[in-house]
């Protein structure tokens, strides 16, 4: 993409508040903050506030227009994609990874370069029977989105993220950086403890033999498995005590047997 890109969701004559809410909640996994409501047909309560749980922007800032005319005098220019199982007029109905990818290398909207962000409304109708074609009029492009099973009729809130989804693979963006996906650093000095050392030992100590230089042996495989995931304090610990005990207990068995002998 040449240029920045805003998405704005549209949500048409919509008749459950619940998936209201819950469409502002898949906006704030997206990075979409503009919800549009277009004649909704529910009034928003406490049900649209639990189903949105931790993403209220949308539904907190949401806009409300009456009517097409209302919202198209009120709309900054854009592109608009409506989802739909249905045709429009003079228009074909295409996968929505078509139709992403149609804007982004031909609308000459996103062909020069600007820091000016484009608005792109993601158009989703009523849970009955989705959009009208007198909707489908006012689109630059219809997309759907491909299902594969026999039921090709997606829950409101489930299409929107979807839809969104399928931009964001398309478009890129700013990845969420979740936490389990940060890098863990294998703690540095921790005094007494030496997690390959403990190992090894113990290995030799159930009689193993590892003197043979072998590029893959019981020690390589047991150290990728445990130590492979850069483990935190705590756990090393924990393995050194394990390994450490199973050492002393073998070593007071093995004392024993000659003892016994």
């Amino acid at each position: 993409m040449k240029r920045p890109f805003e998405v704005r969701i549209v949500l048409v004559r919509t008749i459950y508040e619940r998936n209201i809410g819950a469409t502002s909640r898949a906006m704030s996994n997206m990075g979409a903050e503009k919800l549009i409501l277009l004649d909704p047909q529910c009034e928003l309560t406490y049900e649209a506030q639990q189903a949105a749980a931790t993403g209220q922007t949308g539904l907190q800032n949401r806009t409300v227009y009456s009517s097409w005319d209302d919202f198209l005098a009120k709309e900054p220019e854009s592109i608009k994609v409506a989802f739909t199982a249905r045709d429009g007029k003079g228009r074909q109905v295409r996968d929505m990874e078509e139709v992403f990818q149609d804007i982004a290398t031909k609308s000459p909207q996103f062909q020069i370069q600007s820091e000016v962000p484009y608005v792109v409304h993601l158009i989703f109708g009523p849970e009955d029977w989705g959009l009208a074609g007198e909707d489908l009029e006012l689109a630059n492009f219809c997309a759907c989105i491909p299902t594969f099973g026999e039921n090709w009729s997606l829950n409101l809130a489930q299409a929107t993220l979807l839809g969104m989804f399928g931009l964001r693979r398309a478009w890129g963006g700013d990845r969420t950086k979740l936490d389990g996906g940060k890098i863990r650093r294998a703690p540095q000095g921790i005094e007494g403890i030496n997690p390959e050392l403990t190992l090894k030992t113990w290995l030799e100590e159930m009689g193993f033999d590892l003197t043979r230089q072998r590029k893959i042996n019981v020690f390589t495989v047991l150290r990728r498995m445990l130590l492979q995931n850069t483990p935190t304090k705590k756990e090393l610990v924990i393995l050194e005590t394990v390994l450490q005990q199973s050492i002393r207990k073998l070593r007071e068995w093995k004392e024993f047997q000659k003892r016994d002998q």
